[in-house]
């Protein structure tokens, strides 16, 4: 073994031992802490002890890593049609139909270059049509504020906004409700994992799918772990989603499937039936928040005329009346974390025009239930475990990309 290297590796998607020979990786493998590791937490809750495995989790994509590396579909070289010549016969009505052949990048750079004059002078700057990523390289080529954009600008060409896809329409709902923009909009902290263990009654999973999306994503799984714990306390689970999601197939629980782009509609008719059954927290709205009445206003329809009752919700999302009010009385009647996003403001429902609309109308939510008391809190169930403020690690947090 005296040849073998071991590498650990602490990016997203899991911590992992790493194992070369002769510049080749040999397997990847969680991380076993031992006796010269620092201590794992503990959490005192509901007469337990609850502390994370001594072994790391990884994501599936993470144990699946090596085998990625070492792929022969890998594509290592940019490719080109056989059948295309960007300087004679294009044969445009093969596409995706001939094959590919691999190219230089020299090559390749030459012929995005011409083909960029060509387009210019034959039709015009405006028919070349560029957008920037949401995260792609942070900042660095692809970003709003980049060498990319300011490149393109030079030369000129049509810019496509899209949609929020990760983060953005909780942040441009949820921080006018908030009235801060704390970190992206989202606000779970550290201590709300404590806070579920000791004092959650129900866990309402709201366009989030943490078993499948950033639980692997920003993590490794590990929140599979504290799932798991919450549902051997009996901590109950709903979801509410328009496919039954891997975290709802897990964990079980009531699931309510809305129309896509709906989840406004349904969030508004719970508040109704809050509103009109007494079973908001009247005394937390009254000293921690402002311009309930107008919210409360719209719900009842004074404003518009239009009173978001369940019967009224079932014609927008398609979930029965009956079932709304049920969904209603059981948030009301219990201590419940919103996992809104997993984590928070990560979810589908924000990914759209309007995204930002079901964002206010989480916070709007959580808020007539006393957010911040024991057990109820916007809460993804991927992070919010105790830290060691002590603890350095540069990198993300300084500006490390």
């Amino acid at each position: 073994m005296s040849d073998i290297t071991r590498h650990t590796n602490c990016t997203t998607g899991g911590p992992v031992f790493v194992d070369v020979k002769d510049g080749k990786i040999l397997r990847m493998t969680p991380i076993e802490f031992d006796e010269t590791d620092a201590p794992s937490w503990t959490i005192e809750a509901r007469g337990r002890s609850f502390s994370p495995p001594r072994k790391t989790t990884a994501s599936p994509w993470t144990v699946a890593h090596r085998s990625t590396i070492y792929s022969p579909k890998r594509i290592l070289t940019p490719l080109r049609r056989v059948d295309f010549d960007p300087k004679g016969g294009r044969n445009i009505q093969n596409r995706g139909v001939s094959g590919y052949e691999p190219i230089s990048w020299d090559e390749a750079l030459d012929t995005v270059a011409e083909e960029m004059i060509r387009i210019r002078s034959e039709v015009g700057p405006a028919a070349m049509l560029s957008t920037p990523g949401s995260h792609h390289l942070w900042g660095n080529v692809g970003y709003r504020h980049s060498a990319l954009l300011r490149f393109l600008g030079l030369v000129g060409y049509t810019y496509a906004e899209h949609n929020p896809d990760s983060w953005e329409g909780w942040h441009w709902g949820a921080m006018h409700m908030w009235g801060n923009s704390f970190r992206l909009g989202i606000n779970e902290q550290y201590g709300l994992l404590e806070d579920a263990l000791k004092h959650a009654e129900l866990i309402i999973y709201w366009s989030a799918d943490p078993e499948a999306t950033c639980n692997g994503v920003y993590g490794a799984q590990e929140g599979t772990v504290r799932r798991r714990w919450l549902k051997d306390l009996g901590v109950r689970t709903i979801v509410i989603d328009p496919y039954l999601n891997h975290t709802g197939a897990l964990l079980g629980g009531k699931w309510f499937a809305p129309r896509l782009g709906t989840d406004v509609a349904l969030g508004l008719a719970i508040a109704f039936t809050w509103l009109t059954e007494d079973t908001y927290d009247e005394q937390y709205i009254a000293g921690r928040t402002t311009g309930f009445e107008e919210w409360k206003g719209y719900v009842l329809g004074k404003s518009d005329g239009v009173p978001k009752t369940p019967a009224w919700a079932e014609g927008e999302c398609g979930i029965p009346a009956r079932e709304i009010r049920a969904l209603a009385r059981e948030w009301a009647s219990k201590k419940t974390m919103v996992a809104a996003g997993a984590p928070g403001g990560m979810g589908g429902a924000c990914r759209s025009a309007t995204g930002n609309e079901w964002a206010r109308t989480m916070v709007a939510l959580a808020a007539m239930q006393g957010l911040g008391k024991p057990g109820s809190n916007l809460w993804g169930t991927t992070s919010g475990t105790p830290v060691d403020c002590s603890f350095m690690f540069p990198g993300y947090a300084e500006g490390g990309i």
